[in-house]
């Protein structure tokens, strides 16, 4: 019997519960998630207009900022450019920063359901 109890909890049950609690979360803040995609999108084509760069490598720029890399390989040369990397930074920590707790409320759930499904054996 401990056999089967131990078979019925598997991990890829785990993990496919994991992200539908995942997804759903990622559905509900779906507007904030976008809203800030947005912002990370038009801060990267501000500043390739601020720096005279094509657009392409402004978005490039604003991704790379708003994730906290920060390769170096583009760097902004006016203070206008300086402003909006910092707002892209600020921007992109709130942003990666909710991914991370939906991430682990997503988790927290999964961790309940599982202990819950121990409790009923």
């Amino acid at each position: 019997m401990a056999n089967k109890k131990s078979k019925d909890i598997t991990p890829i049950k785990s993990f496919l519960t994991f992200v539908f609690h995942f997804v759903h979360y990622c559905h509900v803040l779906r507007g904030i998630l976008q809203a800030l995609f947005f912002l990370v999108v038009s801060g990267g084509l501000a500043f390739a207009r601020c720096e005279g760069i094509p657009y392409s490598q402004g978005i490039y720029f604003s991704l790379i900022t708003s994730s906290t890399i920060g390769f170096g390989d583009i760097t902004p040369k006016t203070g206008i450019g300086q402003c909006i990397s910092v707002y892209l930074a600020f921007i992109g920590t709130i942003y990666f920063g909710l991914i991370v707790a939906v991430a682990t409320r997503a988790l927290t759930e999964t961790l309940e359901e599982y202990k819950h499904a121990q409790d009923r054996r």
